[in-house]
């Protein structure tokens, strides 16, 4: 395999030239606030606010993430030093940030696409003149770096989340090429480079959990390119025998792990108001329209959230069911055929939709997000480009105008919507006219509304949302939380809409944010109305989900409202099944020992204390307590030499 461009001069110019294309499409957005899901994870995140750098500190801050069952500690450390070096939740450092992360990828992208194409299969597939193939790799990668459906994987902070995973997946893909081109398989450079690669993959999954589809990106990039090569030359000279024996124990091991793959996802569905077949069923319809998106963005279509998307019953219902999975189906037939003499139209064809297998199949996440789309856009923008790479003979004018249009499109539409990322009332409005019909759209109006001031748009917004959504229990409690901010009287009516909803549907992670919102301001003076209704929700949810582990944060929103109504025992009784019910989580046991730290009541503060110091050795705990035990004996030890 040959270098990348022997021009160092050339390389810079490539290299600047997208760094300064992707800076000016969203400059525009760079100074808008927090948004939805950065407050939970970002800003309200107290063991992200590092202000001095120890590793105590970075572990803790690394391990507080609360997405993905590994936490997505890489993300949220980045999160912490953005937030140590800018000194405070400035916008603009966390989104500049961003931004610069979406540059390294393209660069990425670029060195990436410069050794696919620099392959020996795909140079006998096509006419194109080795000194045309860093412009070919470079308008891909400015393709994809400036495209709109990328913009909420860098404007959307806390999708940082996925933009370090396609960073450190480009990376581990990279140094496994570089491997795998070696002409000197046992090589001591190859050592290096496998190594770099598995470093890189631990990064990509510690950013997110979609990099666990790393190695079927290996194993496509072997099917595609390297299929006449070593190892897989030697599965031909193998017995019948031996292949059947192969294929059997490979079907086996395929089928043990779907079937585990398939349980673990059944339990992601409690909280969902679809079902898994319903989800599968909608995500065919939602892959075409990804697809749609990727080749021609419509900035109308384009969107925060994709809540308004109907689900998908049966096969049938709605038919365009039907017709999306014929077209996929179809789409992966060609692609697979297309291997010989359209290896690149092949390879992006199933790199999209292996980069889906995770997050647009079964497992129970919310419909649709473009942000699902960062990594797996470059394979639909490979397989568009390989056709034309692939056309006998390659006619560079024609690949010029098309991808130049193409850039313009992408280009003019990432910087309209990045305009309206400036502020969130901005953005809210502009969302709801595109999204009439979301919820979630609605609600962000209400929310955003609201602290601009626009009271009247925030009430319609939130009764709006409301409406949409007949069994979503956030909404309505969320309009009772601005009922009781703007003073009016707190209707019964929107009481017993809100008790028959929680009774009666699943608990959303919605839901559940709304009521942790309202326990962490129930002392204020415009929440005091809320607190008997609040304890009214709170025991119709606990009387529905009995003495189970989900039940253990409920218990403990109940615990502080019942504190706060000037219920203690109550308040001490709720902390203690909280944690009953929750071994990992101690939070309880710590607000009770403050309770009776309160009362001046050392001797019950430390029985409280001796809980603490055993569950501190659970090795499930997501974090060490040592810090803050101590600072409990210590104020225990304070009360007991003043009585």
């Amino acid at each position: 395999m040959t270098s990348p461009p022997s021009s160092k001069t050339l390389l810079v110019f490539f290299f600047f030239t997208i760094a300064a294309i992707t800076v000016l499409v969203y400059q525009q957005g760079l100074f808008g606030a927090f948004i939805f899901d950065d407050h939970g994870n970002i800003q309200e995140n107290t063991q992200i606010r590092v202000t001095e750098l120890n590793t105590s500190n970075l572990v803790e801050a690394a391990m507080s993430g609360r997405a993905g069952p590994l936490k997505r500690p890489i993300a949220m450390l980045s999160f912490a030093l953005n937030y140590y070096f800018a000194e405070g939740y400035h916008y603009f450092s966390f989104k500049i940030t961003n931004v610069i992360i979406q540059v390294f990828c393209a660069w990425l992208l670029f060195i990436f696409y410069l050794q696919i194409i620099q392959l020996a299969s795909i140079q006998k597939s096509t006419t194109i003149k080795k000194q045309t193939l860093p412009f070919i790799a470079f308008s891909i990668a400015l393709l994809w770096a400036v495209h709109p459906i990328n913009l909420t994987s860098v404007l959307y902070i806390v999708q940082r989340m996925t933009s370090l995973s396609t960073l450190f997946t480009l990376a581990t893909l990279i140094f496994y090429l570089k491997a795998r081109c070696n002409s000197q398989p046992g090589a001591f450079k190859n050592i290096i480079f496998f190594s770099a690669s598995f470093i890189s993959f631990l990064l990509a999954i510690f950013s997110k959990e979609n990099a666990l589809l790393i190695p079927l990106y290996c194993l496509l990039i072997e099917w595609v390119f390297f299929y006449q090569k070593s190892p897989w030359t030697l599965v031909n000279s193998l017995s019948q025998r031996n292949k059947r024996a192969i294929g059997l124990s490979l079907s086996l091991i395929i089928i043990a792990l779907g079937l585990y793959v398939l349980n673990y996802a059944n339990n992601g569905y409690d909280n969902r108001a679809f079902t898994l077949t319903e989800r599968v069923l909608t995500e065919a319809r939602v892959l075409c329209f990804y697809i749609s998106l990727i080749v021609l963005p419509r900035i109308n279509a384009l969107g925060l959230f994709h809540d308004d998307i109907v689900l998908s019953n049966s096969i049938i219902d709605p038919w365009a069911t039907l017709v999306a999975l014929i077209f996929i189906a179809s789409l992966i037939i060609v692609a697979i055929q297309a291997r010989e003499k359209k290896p690149l139209f092949a390879f992006g064809i199933l790199l999209f939709f292996t980069a889906h297998l995770m997050e647009s199949t079964i497992f129970g996440l919310e419909i649709a997000h473009e942000h699902r789309n960062h990594f797996a856009s470059i394979g639909i923008i490979i397989a568009l480009t390989g056709l034309l790479i692939h056309s006998q003979p390659f006619n560079k004018k024609r690949y010029a105008l098309v991808c130049g249009g193409f850039f313009i499109i992408f280009a003019l539409t990432t910087t309209l919507r990045s305009y309206e990322w400036k502020d969130n009332f901005h953005l809210a409005q502009y969302e709801a006219s595109h999204h009439p019909i979301s919820p979630a759209t609605q609600a962000l109006l209400s929310n955003t509304a609201y602290k601009t001031q626009h009271y009247k748009v925030a009430e319609d917004a939130i009764n709006t949302a409301r409406k949409l959504a007949p069994t979503e229990s956030s909404y309505a409690i969320n309009s009772m939380v601005l009922a009781a901010l703007l003073k009016k009287t707190l209707s019964d009516e929107l009481n017993n809409e809100i008790k028959s909803k929680l009774k009666d549907n699943p608990f959303s992670a919605s839901t559940q944010i709304a009521l942790a919102h309202i326990s962490t301001h129930l002392t204020n003076e415009a929440f005091k109305p809320l607190q008997p209704y609040f304890i009214e929700w709170l025991t119709v949810i606990l009387k529905k989900l009995g003495p189970t582990q989900q039940a253990s944060t409920y218990h403990y929103f109940l615990a502080k409202a019942y504190l706060t109504t000037g219920n203690t025992l109550g308040a001490i009784n709720a902390h203690q099944q909280a944690f009953n019910l929750n071994k990992t989580f101690i939070n309880p046991l710590f607000e009770m020992g403050n309770i009776f730290l309160a009362l001046k009541q050392p001797v019950a503060a430390s029985i409280v204390l001796d809980q603490i110091e055993q569950a501190n050795k659970n090795p499930r705990l997501k974090r060490d307590y040592s810090l803050h035990i101590q600072e409990l004996k210590e104020a225990i030890q304070k009360i007991e030499k003043s009585q």
